[in-house]
């Protein structure tokens, strides 16, 4: 019989570079996304240019100027918070051990031309005195009930979970979500 325990435990070499690993995925992202909001507009303003029978270049200057200013601001809004979680990476405590199922949830993602369904289940965390959701795959989500214990490892003021185990099987996809399941 399992029991519901978590403890704080300072961070080892391995937890720091896993965060690091977690942190460049971030920036490879946003690299790339930043390519993009340069290229992309650079590409389209030499379209609309070259277009001949575009009367009303203007307006298309001005969207394009409104979208990707939109664009950058986010990108860059990004990179300060990644910034800034690289800096307290070291602050960050990690926290480990057995807890309860308290509730599942298939949450309906809606989208503009079809939605998308993530599997998420909850836990309460006592040392933060919070429930956390977590999102994991649909054949882990069916195997797992409310009242099961999974055994976990992760950090304060990060989304990034290194293991949750259930029945001594690593799960794969696992992260945590804002997502608020009802009846809390």
């Amino acid at each position: 019989m399992m029991h519901e325990i978590l403890e704080i435990k300072e961070l080892n070499t391995d937890d720091i570079k896993f965060l690091k690993r977690e942190l460049k995925k971030t920036y490879l992202f946003l690299f790339f996304l930043s390519l993009f909001s340069i290229v992309l507009p650079i590409y389209i303003i030499y379209l609309i240019t070259n277009k001949p029978d575009n009367n009303d270049k203007g307006f298309a200057f001005l969207m394009v100027l409104v979208i990707f200013g939109f664009w950058t601001y986010t990108a860059i809004k990004a990179m300060i918070k990644t910034r800034e979680e690289k800096q307290g990476l070291l602050l960050q405590k990690k926290i480990e051990g057995n807890v309860k199922v308290v509730e599942k949830e298939i949450v309906t993602n809606e989208g503009y031309e079809s939605d998308t369904l993530s599997y998420e289940i909850a836990i309460y965390s006592q040392i933060e005195e919070k429930y956390r959701n977590i999102s994991i795959k649909k054949k882990e989500y069916d195997k797992i009930e409310i009242g099961d214990f999974i055994s976990i490892t992760y950090f304060t003021d990060n989304t990034s979970i290194k293991t949750l185990i259930f029945k001594e099987q690593h799960l794969k996809y696992k992260s945590f979500t804002s997502t608020r399941i009802s009846g809390r």
